[in-house]
């Protein structure tokens, strides 16, 4: 109950807010722990160390070729580990199969929905997220009124799934019924897709910060920010002391120096690329790289 005592505005303003949280705050089954968002630094923002089961979460796409879409499916695969299948809604028909297959995921356990229209997609969102068999409902949502998008959220927490919908960046300021939002935004990078990603909401919690990813482009995975050929170069060093000739020194050198900057200037600034997801999936079957080690990598970016 709010006193008048030091009844300042900030004062009442703030213990609004503290209701408003504690009414929020999410109601756990025993024993239910949280589910990892499949990216550990996103994890690592979230009070309760990942998402609540029965819930909705927005990835905002501050841009074109932001990765919301990627990292909105890393918490999908995740959600499918731990049982259950994955219903991809596609209207947009922007989502290629066999690149997902590439990827490893088991197409056996996820259902292509391409709705014809607004209402078919609506539809089919409410019962997607209403069955207890789908571990995670992923799709692109652009605009839903405020009363679907509660009905939405009372199916996810009747079918207990996780509900991933990636959203344009231009329904920041509106209302949401999801537990978690983020914003994902591009970065520029010579290599790999950097991104930086913020914490808008979290239901109960407030919830605040950010962190930055690098996702590497040919397993989709996490990577370092840069790609360090300092260590290759000192080894170049110690091996010419062995004996090595300076001129092969040199050479490896130049040739070290000539791909990373091939690398850069084939895409100097992936994270402002615009591709449609099927655009990114499609390339990964189509650019299989091998390593030295004969294992073939497919480009998932």
């Amino acid at each position: 109950m709010i006193t008048p005592s030091n009844a300042t505005l900030p004062n009442i303003v703030e213990q609004l807010r503290g209701r408003i949280r504690g009414l929020e705050k999410p109601r756990r089954g025993p024993g239910e722990g949280a589910l990892a968002t499949g990216w550990p630094p996103l994890d690592a923002l979230l009070p309760g160390g990942g998402l609540r089961r029965g819930s909705l979460v927005e990835w905002l796409a501050a841009g074109p070729g932001s990765g919301a879409a990627v990292l909105a499916w890393g918490a999908a695969q995740q959600a499918m580990r731990e049982g259950g299948a994955i219903v991809v809604l596609d209207r947009r028909r922007t989502v290629y199969p066999p690149a997902l297959a590439a990827w490893g995921v088991d197409l056996e356990r996820v259902i292509f929905v391409q709705p014809q229209n607004a209402r078919d997609e609506s539809w089919a969102w409410d019962q997607a997220l209403r069955c207890p068999g789908v571990a995670a409902v992923w799709g692109w949502v652009e605009r839903v009124d405020s009363r679907l998008f509660r009905r939405w959220q009372l199916a996810a927490e009747a079918g207990g799934c996780v509900g991933l919908l990636v959203r344009p960046g231009d329904v920041r300021d509106q209302p949401t019924w999801a537990d978690v939002r983020w914003w994902v935004a591009p970065q520029p990078a010579a290599a790999g897709r950097r991104v930086r990603v913020e914490l808008l909401r979290c239901r109960g919690a407030g919830g605040n910060g950010s962190v930055e990813l690098v996702l590497d482009e040919w397993t989709g995975q996490l990577c370092k920010p840069a790609r360090n050929v300092g260590p290759v170069l000192s080894l170049g060093t110690r091996t010419n002391r062995s004996g090595t000739s300076s001129h092969v020194q040199n050479d490896v050198q130049s040739d070290i120096q000539s791909d990373v900057q091939n690398d850069a200037q084939e895409e100097p600034c992936h994270a402002t690329h615009s591709r449609p997801l099927a655009a990114q999936l499609a390339r990964a079957t189509a650019r299989p790289r091998a390593t030295g080690a004969g294992v073939v990598r497919h480009r998932a970016v």
